[in-house]
């Protein structure tokens, strides 16, 4: 049973992070079942039924996503899939009111982007909210560059940004001083007031993990401040503000992005039960190591073995995780298998159990993935 959960939980955790999807709604029922109460497990289902053009299913899931968002406190989150709600259904005054109160009251821990969020009338939260955009990308994706335009502000649902910021030479400096800041959940990105000035981009930004962000255009806050100047004084605290966090906290900029691993290329080596067979060697990435096991996504190039993949139990496996100055080998056996689709193709994740290990391969194992996550 425990098996069985923690490979639930491993094929959750991919599936949240879009790494791994799967194409079959009663497939992702049965991982609802399990995970009842995981908002970004059901807004990702939302989409999966959006794809299979049940709107009106997708349109309940998403509402349900949000609710439970909110009691998470995560209300950046919340107003995304509840703007995904209401695009396949206009809300009535009722319904939007009732959502406008409830991010009001919701009892969240204080950050910028919430006070935000809590100062605007409805009027405002409303008409902002038709603006917005839910954005979703997956890791080493671009999203802007040095010597841009800045023409939207983003803020950070899910995931982690790495953010490299180049100061201009002041006069006496040879060298143009850089500056990393990582950022998550809440943080904003964009530098766009006042909008009579146009402003280039003074940093080079990219996803370090999958993530989810709600993008507002430049355009589009100019014509929703046109209507409300009350959004625009908002808006200008919440980038002001920011801005001061960031500068007194210079220790916020050397946060390991840890939290929002990226993927660690495995080399598998399967031993079949005839022991005169010789080994089956695969590669594959895998994000959540521990010292009990890994799960692995084989490398959608052995598509063409993907029966054979799925119908391994119990197989003898060998784990080596390589890195720059050594490789770690570990002996384990393949517990479960299930197909799932990794950045588009089709393809197999493995659940690996490792063997039992001596505690100094143990600890050594804990600090190698860590040092390979940190990267």
């Amino acid at each position: 049973m425990q098996d069985q959960l923690n490979r639930h939980r491993s094929i959750a955790k991919h599936i949240i992070d879009g790494t791994i999807t799967i194409d079959s709604v009663s497939e992702f029922r049965s991982m609802l079942q399990v995970f009842p109460e995981n908002p970004a497990l059901h807004a990702a289902f939302a989409d999966l039924l959006i794809q299979k053009n049940s709107q009106r299913a997708a349109a309940i899931v998403y509402g349900k996503a949000a609710e439970q968002y909110v009691k998470n406190h995560q209300i950046i989150s919340a107003i995304l899939v509840k703007i995904m709600q209401w695009r396949i259904e206009n809300p009535s005054h009722q319904q939007a009111h009732e959502f406008y109160i409830l991010v009001k009251r919701s009892n969240t821990i204080a950050s910028e982007t919430k006070k935000f969020f809590h100062s605007l009338s409805y009027a405002e939260f409303i008409a902002l909210t038709n603006r917005i955009a839910r954005v979703r990308l997956p890791a080493r994706s671009m999203i802007k560059k040095i010597g841009e335009i800045e023409n939207a502000i983003y803020i950070v649902a899910s995931g982690a940004l790495c953010d490299t910021i180049y100061r201009p030479l002041k006069r006496g400096e040879k060298t143009q001083k850089k500056f990393t800041n990582y950022l998550s959940e809440n943080d904003v990105l964009g530098d766009i007031l006042p909008f009579s000035k146009e402003k280039i981009s003074q940093s080079y930004t990219q996803t370090v993990s999958g993530a989810e962000l709600m993008k507002i255009s430049k355009s589009r806050l100019v014509e929703v401040c046109n209507k409300y100047p009350g959004i625009e004084l908002a808006l200008a605290r919440l980038l002001e503000n920011f801005q001061k966090k960031v500068q007194k906290a210079p220790a916020r900029g050397n946060r390991k992005a840890s939290r929002h691993p990226l993927p660690i290329q495995i080399h598998l080596e399967v031993y079949p039960d005839d022991a005169d067979d010789t080994p089956l060697v695969l590669q594959g990435f895998s994000r959540d190591i521990s010292v009990g096991g890994v799960c692995v996504v084989v490398d959608a190039k052995y598509a063409n073995i993907s029966r054979y993949l799925m119908a391994l139990s119990n197989a003898e496996i060998q784990v080596c995780i390589p890195g720059e100055a050594m490789t770690l080998n570990v002996s384990g056996s393949v517990v479960w298998s299930k197909e799932v689709s990794f950045e588009g193709q089709k393809t197999v994740a493995l659940g690996i159990r490792f063997k039992d290990m001596a505690p100094k391969l143990s600890g050594m194992l804990v600090v190698f993935a860590d040092m390979l996550n940190s990267k």
